[in-house]
Parts: structure tokens; sequence; C-alpha cells
């Protein structure tokens, strides 16, 4: 008796039977004709073959599965043989097993699929040595039969949609009665997930079916989500921002010389509205479908209300992947802002996301090169979500802060301190990040007398004239625009030092583990996790959350480089004065170019 009930099915579009008269006939080659002669054919052949009686017959049938045009009936009458003799089907009859699995069986009748999926079923569940072929042919389903275009907004159409619901409807019965599949089904998605430089709707077709697997195996999320985030960081660490802006840059340029006609056709209309660069592609229409994902998993259909426990346990399961796979990888650009997405829906997950952070900064049992990388998380994370209160804004930055005074105040202790960056990496990080911050939401933190005070306790003028001095190890941008906060409001006298330090730039000469020589410029990578979203498609989810730089230097740039000399030559002993050069400034901020500094605009 069959496990399935045919009330259970989805109707696919029938297979159209071809008659013998019109296949013969036909002057292209075609497949031969596969026909029972009797309904006990197969089941007399494979018991005739068990007791090695006849081999010949039972190799003819092979190739006639394999070879042959099977029509609806063709196909039915053999699963129903086969059904009869199910508990003779073990690991002798592989190779008929394979020969069945190479069937199309999703473009036959709803019958016929229902009688496929009843025969794999009961198949497995009377041996589940065949469990592996199975599920790894199945898994091979999450390809799209032919190289088509991209879904209309990620969304599938009927057929693509059907024939998914007939695969994921076998999956999830195997699952419930064979557990062993749930580890083979990791197996087979992980030895199957498309090649990086696949069609992009292959790796969109691929992806909707791991996600899909979710809904009846929600206890696989935290191992398929580990596994989707490996293979976007491939994406993401394979198409640059460098590249991206040249593919948009070239492509662009193209289109103007031969862009002749006043009205735009509809393709180039859907090429402004896409990632010219092929990997970059691919890569946004799997974020889009990665932020639908998060939202819907979260949010109730029916009400439209946020479901705090299941955003909670998503949390958990994407901060654990983002742990493992993309926090440790260098030079992401997009796919940690799955992280900033799902930190928008709530605030209590941007607490819980600061408070991991920080968790890593403060570690001293973790590797300073991943508590560098934690803090200069922190501070993007702070500087271009606009949902951060700022209540969490200020308290992040003074906890932040009191690391640092208390860093200080160990070093003040010590007759000599050691001057190598390396030394203190995760110190100047910290400075950095607290720098980048009040640079990039000053208008936040000082638009009252009370954030003036709050930001006034952070005691920067202590920070920035620390023996150790940050000013010269963070980067330029960063420094210059928080030295023209800083002036405006004087909160510290940074353009002394600033200047000392343009004068006393000495590299820092090295050898690695292996022996090589390295030449340090002492000036920490620019790391700045949260940079702007180059991603066209996807960039819509994130846009309304996404905070963009005001530059302050507009505003103070042509009154100090006009007054900085008067200053200068009223008192050349005030180390407080800003000595600042209006050449070194220029300089500096023509530096301010999108991509390269950390979100500050350029001053031209």
């Amino acid at each position: 008796m069959s496990v399935i009930s045919s009330s259970t099915r989805l109707s696919v579009s029938s297979r159209k039977s071809t008659s013998i008269r019109s296949v013969l006939n036909s002057t292209k080659p075609t497949k031969v004709r596969f026909q029972l002669h009797h309904t006990k054919n197969v089941r007399k052949i494979i018991i005739d073959y068990v007791r090695k009686k006849e081999v010949k017959d039972y190799e003819n049938l092979l190739c006639l599965i394999r070879d042959s045009e099977l029509l609806d009936e063709d196909i039915r009458l053999l699963l129903n043989e086969a059904t009869q003799c199910i508990s003779l089907l073990d690991q002798d009859l592989s190779l008929f097993i394979e020969a069945i699995l190479t069937v199309d069986w999703l473009s036959y009748r709803e019958d016929v699929i229902a009688e496929y999926q009843s025969f794999l079923i009961n198949l497995l569940s009377a041996h589940n040595y065949h469990a592996k072929l199975v599920i790894d042919r199945l898994v091979k389903k999450f390809y799209p039969e032919t190289e088509t275009d991209e879904w209309p907004d990620g969304v599938p159409n009927d057929a693509d949609c059907n024939k998914c619901i007939n695969v994921h409807f076998v999956i999830s019965i195997v699952l419930k009665v064979v557990p062993m599949c749930k580890e083979l089904l990791l197996q087979a998605v992980i030895s199957s997930y498309p090649y990086l430089r696949k069609s992009s709707h292959i790796h969109e077709y691929y992806l909707h079916n791991l996600l899909w697997i979710l809904e009846y195996q929600p206890d696989l999320r935290r191992d398929l989500l580990k596994l989707i985030f490996s293979r976007l960081v491939l994406l993401d660490v394979h198409s640059p921002r460098e590249e991206i802006e040249k593919h948009e840059q070239d492509m662009g340029l193209e289109d103007c010389i031969f862009n002749f006609d006043d009205d735009k056709s509809v393709y180039q209309q859907n090429l402004e509205n896409k990632v010219k660069h092929p990997l970059a592609h691919t890569l946004d229409i799997c974020m889009d479908k990665m932020f639908n994902f998060c939202y819907i998993e979260v949010y109730n259909t029916d009400t439209g209300e946020l479901n705090w426990e299941k955003l909670k346990g998503l949390y958990h399961d994407i901060i654990s992947s983002f742990d493992k796979v993309i926090f440790p990888t260098y030079n992401t650009h997009h796919v940690q802002f799955i992280i900033f997405f799902l930190c928008s829906l709530k605030p209590s997950v941007s607490e819980a996301f600061l408070n991991f952070l920080w968790g890593k900064v403060s570690s001293a049992c973790i590797a300073p090169v991943h508590r560098q990388t934690a803090a200069a998380y922190i501070g993007s994370f702070l500087a271009r979500a606009n949902y951060i209160a700022l209540g969490m804004l200020k308290g992040t930055l003074q906890q932040m802060a009191g690391w640092v005074h208390s860093y200080i105040a160990a070093q003040d202790g010590i007759d000599c301190i050691n001057a190598d960056v390396r030394v203190h990496t995760v110190f100047y990080s910290v400075c950095q990040a607290i720098f980048y911050v009040i640079a990039f939401r000053h208008k936040d933190l000082l638009n009252s007398k009370k954030g003036l005070t709050f930001v006034q306790s952070l005691n920067l003028a202590k920070m920035v004239t620390s023996p150790l001095n940050p000013l010269r190890v963070c980067q330029s941008a960063v420094v210059q625009n928080f030295a023209a906060v800083t002036r405006k409001y004087q909160l510290a006298y940074c353009y002394s030092i600033i200047e000392h330090n343009s004068r006393n730039k000495i590299p820092t000469i090295y050898r690695d583990e292996k022996g090589a020589v390295i030449t340090s410029n002492n000036v920490l990578d620019s790391l700045y996790p949260f940079d702007p979203y180059l991603l066209k498609r996807s960039e819509k989810k994130i846009a309304p959350f996404y905070l963009e730089y005001n530059d302050i230097m507009e505003e103070t740039h042509n009154r100090t480089s006009v007054n900085v000399r008067e200053e200068h030559q009223e008192t050349e002993m005030d180390c407080d004065d800003f000595l600042t050069d209006t050449t070194t400034n220029n300089k500096l901020n023509n530096q301010f170019s999108y991509g390269t500094s950390p979100g500050f605009k350029s001053n031209n």
C-alpha cells in the first residue's frame, strides 16, 4: 500500500503522449519506445535475476529504462511492478534503482509523479542502503532544467514552484521515515552547491530550495545558514568593490557611446537596475533572497506582527554563522549586511550584536587581529545604522572610552613604552572606532548642551595627547574629520599633534614568522565593514536604515585654512593651537574619495 495519499499532490502539466507510428515516421533520431509486453514482466525479470536464473533480461531492462522514451503509462506500470517486489530491491539491485532515478519524473502526469514519490519512500523505508543515492538525485533537482533568466523579483513561476513542491514533499517524508537521511542531505547540499561562476539563476534556484528545506526541517537551519554564508562570502571576496565600480564605469561609458536613441528600451532599463559585475550580480540576487527570508521568518504573515521568539532564534543561528564564516574573512563588503538588516528589526538585537562584538574586543583570550576586526565592526555599525538609539550610541562610546583610559593608565606606570604599533593594535583600533563614530555622528551627539557635556566626559583630549599617540596610527581621513569636529566644539586640540606626526613619519621594518622583511607605514588597515552598499537590487532593503556621511569639513575647512596662519603667528609657544597647513589639508581632503575612505566624502 502506498505511503502517500494522492490528495496531497499538486497538479503538474501532463506529458503529451506520442504514438509509436509518429515516432517511427519522424525523420529525427529518437529514443527507442519502451513497452511492457506483460504486466508481470518487470517483476519476473527482477525475481529471475535475484535467483541468478537470468542476467541478460535484467541488463536489457536497465538499458530500456535508461535509453527509451518512457510515456506516462509506461513509467506508471514500471513503478507499480517495482513496488510489488520492493522487498527484493536490496543493494544487489542498485543498478536498477539508479536506472529508475535517471527518469525525469517531474515532467509526467500528476498520478505518475505520485506513483514515483510513493516508490521512493517505500524503497527507503525497506532499504535505507539506497538513501544516499536517492538523496543525491533529489538534491540534483535543486538545479533548473534549462538556462533561463532570473525570476522576476526573486519569485518562482508556477511551473518551477510545482516542481520544487514535489521534490521537497519526498524529502520531507524521507527525513521522517529515515532519520539518518538528515546527515546525508547535508552532505548532498554541500557537495552539489553550484560553483561560484555558474549562472545567477542557478544560484538563485539552488538557494531557494535550500531555504525551502527549513520550512519542514528547521533544526537544520544553523547548518544550512553556515553553508549559505560560506558560499556568499566566496562570491563577495571574488567581486571586490574596486572591480564593481570599474565595471559600472566601463558599462556606463559604453552606454553613452552606443545609445543614440532618446527613449530607453526595456533592455537598457533592466541594465540600469543590474550590477554589471557578473559575480556581484549573482551575489545581489542571493542577498535579496536572504533579506526576504529573514523578514518572512520573523514576521507573522497574517497579522504582520514581529514574533520576538522567532527573531531571537534566527539571531542566534545567524550570529553563529557570522562568527564562524563572515567575521574571520578579510575584505568582505556585502554579506555582513544580513546581520545589519536583522539588527534593524528590534533594538534588543542591535544591543546583543554590540555586546557580542565588545566581548571580543575586551577579551584577552582572542587573537589581536580578531579584536581589531571587532572594534572596526563596532565603529562602522554605530556610524551607519540609523536605528541605533542615542542612548545605545552614548553607552557604547562610554564603554570604549573607559577601556581606552584604563589602557592608557596601565601604560603610564611603565618607564619605557614600546612604540611598536603591533604591540598596541587593539588600543589603536578602539581609538579609531571612537574617532570615527564621533566624526560621523557629531550632529546627533553634539546637538544639545547635554550632548556636549557627554562628549566632554569622554576626555578625548587625554586620548589624543597620550604617549601612545593614536593620531599617529589612525587613518588620515578619520583623523582629519575628527580633528575638525573637536576643533569646532573645542573638545580636543589635534592639529599640533597631526603636524608633529607628519614631520616624524618613520616606517617600521621587521621580519615576519617566515623570515620575510616587512616594511610597515604604522597606519591601521582600512576596515569598515558597513561601507556603502553597491548591489542594486538588494540595496533597497538596506537604504531605509543606512546613514550617509554629512561632512563637517565642508563648513570648517575654509575658516581653518584662512585663520590658521594668523593664529600660528600670534603665538608659536601654544602647543594646543592648530598648526595645520592649507596645502596639507587640501591633500588630505582629496583622499576622502568614495571607496578608499571610511565613508567620508570628498571635498573638491
